[in-house]
């Protein structure tokens, strides 16, 4: 960003204008935190080994040898499915439409904490936190937002995200510089709630006027193991509410259709969140017979391969095995006009810590009931200390 300083300078008689650029200071930095995902097919492999190195996802023995075989083990299938959906991830793309256009709005609607810049973090491949945290360095912000792109907090997405965060900063701003604030989660944002409701009326109006009010519409949520939740991970409790939120208001517009909460992209030998996306669609025609489903991707702010390849070929394909012959997929928040001011507004509403807003609810502090992890302890002592 840019200020301009205009002189205007006679010569021969002639008013000429002559400009000078200096840099505008960034008020605020943005931190969009999320996994990420591979670029390219050539990116898989390193996506893989990052995210099966993580603790906070898997604890194996000899972690770095396990998750490297692991990650090896399931390069060539993975690249299959990017390859399906144009040969990389899409979450980059999406990310940084919707930072553009947040920081557009944040900048016109509060100028007080303005200009505004956003930077993405990524868990697992580049632009990586520890990258975005040295550009941040490099811009001078001393107020900065670390904003989860996850609705709803899991230990293992915005958690991890939170413990890599503290784990760069110690390092690059060892004397904390820069004056951190935090949105950890927001799946119950009446303008969230407004984009899944739209989205959802939208993708019935696709379905046959037949089905149109009886199809099932399926929340599907990225799953859990249950060793996980067990121990008191608030996500599935969360991803429910957002849920009850979006229901409740697509109740209040007159729709009656039945739902139902699922869980997909469960992996290895654990026992997982239930019911499954895939064995609901298998059996749903058993139980309740119906040619018309919605599928709503509820704990995804953007496309990638969870809603390309996963809910768009695999999960369809298994539909139409399965009897289904009207699928459809309500579209994730993307670019969203409603989406974008409602992450305006979360940023406003954080900066402005006079204002009352469900945000300020003391949850970000607490540590699941059975955590045994030190470096979850630490993270949170740390965003304690703002």
């Amino acid at each position: 960003m840019f200020s301009q300083s205009i002189t205007s300078v006679a010569k021969n008689g002639i008013g000429k204008m002559k400009y000078s650029t200096t840099p505008t200071k960034i008020k605020t930095g943005i931190l969009l935190m999320n996994m990420g995902g591979p670029r390219t097919l050539d990116e898989v492999n390193s996506f893989l080994r990052n995210l099966f190195w993580d603790r906070d996802i898997m604890q194996l023995p000899a972690q770095k040898f396990l998750g490297k075989l692991i990650a090896d083990r399931r390069t060539k299938s993975i690249q299959d499915q990017y390859a399906q959906i144009g040969g990389g991830s899409e979450i980059e793309k999406w990310t940084k439409l919707q930072g553009e256009k947040m920081v557009e709005l944040l900048d016109v609607k509060s100028k007080e904490t303005g200009p505004h810049k956003y930077y993405i973090g990524f868990r697992y491949n580049e632009p990586m936190t520890k990258t975005a945290l040295e550009e941040m360095m490099r811009d001078g912000i001393t107020n900065a937002v670390a904003f989860s792109q996850y609705f709803q907090y899991s230990c293992t997405t915005s958690g991890s995200n939170l413990n890599d965060l503290y784990k760069h900063q110690k390092i690059i701003d060892p004397n904390q510089s820069i004056k951190w604030s935090f949105i950890d989660r927001w799946g119950t944002h009446p303008l969230l709630v407004k984009v899944f409701a739209d989205n959802i009326q939208k993708a019935l109006e696709k379905v046959d006027p037949e089905h149109k009010d009886t199809a099932p519409i399926l929340f599907s949520a990225h799953s859990l193991p249950l060793k996980v939740v067990f121990r008191g991970d608030p996500y599935t409790n969360e991803v429910a509410a957002t849920v009850g939120y979006v229901v409740s208001e697509l109740r209040r517009r007159g729709v009656k259709n039945p739902y139902r909460l699922v869980w997909q992209s469960k992996v290895g030998p654990l026992e997982w969140m239930g019911p499954s996306t895939e064995h609901v669609l298998k059996t749903i025609n058993k139980n309740t017979p119906t040619p018309s489903v919605v599928l709503v991707p509820i704990a995804f702010t953007s496309d990638h391969i969870e809603t390309l390849y996963e809910l768009g070929i695999e999960y369809k394909n298994l539909a139409q095995e399965s009897g289904i012959t009207n699928y459809v997929i309500a579209e994730p928040p993307n670019d969203n006009p409603s989406f974008i001011e409602c992450m305006a507004d979360l940023v406003i509403n954080k900066l402005d810590s006079k204002k009352p807003t469900y945000l300020n609810n003391n949850q970000v502090y607490m540590r699941c009931p059975g955590c045994e992890f030190d470096h979850c302890k630490t993270t949170k002592d740390w965003i304690r200390s703002f």
